[in-house]
């Protein structure tokens, strides 16, 4: 069963990164085929701004005095030969030729031109003779005009390929006649597409780059074979990993398992004391995991586990059961003192804990001392009246039960209300803010004593770290204290001595 998930970790992995890096590698290609398609259409507006620019150097025309004499096309050759872009120019009148700079063999079907300025107009020419379109540009006067022919704008000459008739463009231009012009250079339909939107001060026009698959290989950075090299290492890592974790999950139960029989889960306790008399009055148990080469797990390494998995109610009773003999042991002449035994929802599903603690009080064996329930407001109690009904069997023989974590989680004050807290615990959180009048929570621990007060609640202020937090709580009447102020969590033997 377990190679069969492991299989599948792989399996899903796998596909995830060979469609995520594929994924990545597209879109990359797709963001260099933007970037060139913009420089496209800056390039073709530079092409006409400049042919323009050029073609305005040119003397003006009229019918009557203009004659086509070898002067004035040596002139027109000078000027094509000249120019950047215009590869043919001539004197021209409604698309008959008076003058030109050469003669260009060509079948024209049809001229459609569109006025974008006042003495330029942009042209498309059909032609029966030749693959491509002709693009021209058109100075006018009165009856007569210059025209340019547009060198081939082919995408070659502004873009790096690597490939033949693999790259077509169009160009839509926003007209009356309605005019388009490309370079069509392959039949299938496009691979990929970049369409841009061309507003200038001569016309506005839709740009469409489109490429063939073979257009978009070049544009792909990542090949296959590292696609798939790179996700069969990272599927083989994250499958190990989930290998580990399952061995170290299974090992972790299995080792805490050994600990609840070999009774390893111990109490450290942390004092309570009253600074009004610094006399303790009573302590926080804290659960430790002492292996048994007398190594101390720290909490945080399985204590969630153990929450999570449903195993802290039997660690908890093996805690108890220290926590009694350390009692009957050790405490018989001590003043009286409360032991307050942390518990989770889960302790509240049934009567286990009750008849425990039922069995302990009935015997006598914690003397003058008392025992009492601290449950975390972190956790959410799911059935509140069910919980009640449990927690009133506790306090019918006499163990109360103090809200810990007060501020910071679920219940909030609901938790007071509905299920017969007798003591609230300000949390570290709050008590860090004393002498911080600028943190929102330094208003919070106010308003947590003042409704404590208030409720007829004790309290009991965590994690107490100087004299001047002493002396704050003592002034709003807080007077019990738990932290490294009086003392840090201590074995049995420390504690009661």
């Amino acid at each position: 069963m377990e190679r069969i998930k492991n299989s599948l970790v792989f399996v899903a992995v796998l596909l995830t990164c060979l469609i995520g890096m594929k994924g990545l590698d597209h879109f990359l290609a797709r963001q260099i085929i933007a970037h060139d398609a913009q420089v496209l259409t800056d390039k073709f507006e530079h092409v006409i701004k400049t042919s323009a620019m050029e073609m305005n150097k040119l003397p003006p025309i009229s019918q009557k005095d203009f004659q086509c004499t070898p002067a004035s096309t040596e002139k027109l050759r000078d000027f094509v030969f000249d120019a950047i872009f215009i590869r043919w120019a001539g004197v021209t009148q409604s698309g008959e030729i008076f003058c030109e700079s050469n003669q260009i063999i060509r079948k024209i079907d049809s001229i459609r031109t569109h006025r974008i300025s006042e003495n330029f107009s942009l042209g498309v020419v059909e032609l029966a003779n030749r693959k491509y379109h002709e693009l021209i540009l058109v100075r006018h006067f009165d009856d007569l005009e210059y025209t340019a022919s547009i060198i081939p704008l082919k995408p070659s000459y502004f873009v790096p390929l690597e490939c033949d008739d693999c790259l077509e463009y169009s160009i839509d231009f926003d007209s009356v006649p309605f005019l388009t012009f490309g370079i069509d250079a392959f039949e299938d339909e496009p691979f990929v597409s970049k369409k841009v939107q061309l507003k200038s001060a001569y016309f506005n026009a839709t740009f469409e780059l489109s490429g063939n698959f073979e257009f978009y290989q070049q544009y792909s950075t990542i090949s296959w074979w590292v696609i798939v090299i790179v996700s069969l290492l990272f599927a083989t890592w994250i499958t190990y990993l989930v290998y580990r974790w399952q061995k170290m999950s299974a090992s972790m139960r299995s080792q805490i398992m050994n600990g609840i029989k070999q009774l390893e889960f111990i109490p450290f306790y942390q004092p309570i004391v009253d600074s009004r008399t610094q006399k303790v009055i009573g302590c926080e148990v804290l659960m430790r995991w002492q292996r048994q080469d007398g190594s101390l797990m720290p909490p945080n390494q399985f204590i969630p586990y153990a929450e999570d998995k449903g195993l802290i109610v039997e660690m908890t009773k093996v805690l108890l059961q220290h926590v009694l003999n350390d009692i009957e042991k050790l405490a018989g002449k001590r003043e009286a003192l409360f032991f307050s035994v942390n518990i989770v929802p889960e302790h509240l599903d049934n009567d286990n804990l009750y008849q425990l603690l039922k069995s302990v009080v009935d015997s006598g064996q914690l003397k003058q001392h008392r025992i009492s329930l601290e449950i975390t407001e972190r956790l959410p109690i799911s059935d509140l009246v069910a919980a009640r009904k449990m927690l009133d069997k506790f306090y019918a023989i006499g163990i109360d039960l103090k809200l810990d974590d007060a501020g910071t989680g679920y219940g909030g004050f609901s938790y007071v209300q509905n299920l017969g807290i007798s003591t609230l615990k300000i949390d570290k959180m709050f008590v860090d803010t004393i002498g911080h009048e600028d943190n929102f929570n330094a208003k919070t621990i106010e308003a947590i004593i003042s409704f404590a007060q208030k409720s007829g609640l004790s309290i009991i202020a965590e994690g107490v770290e100087d004299n001047k937090q002493v002396a704050y709580l003592s002034q709003h009447g807080v007077h019990l204290i738990q932290g490294y102020v009086y003392s840090k969590p201590l074995p049995a033997k420390q504690f009661f001595h």
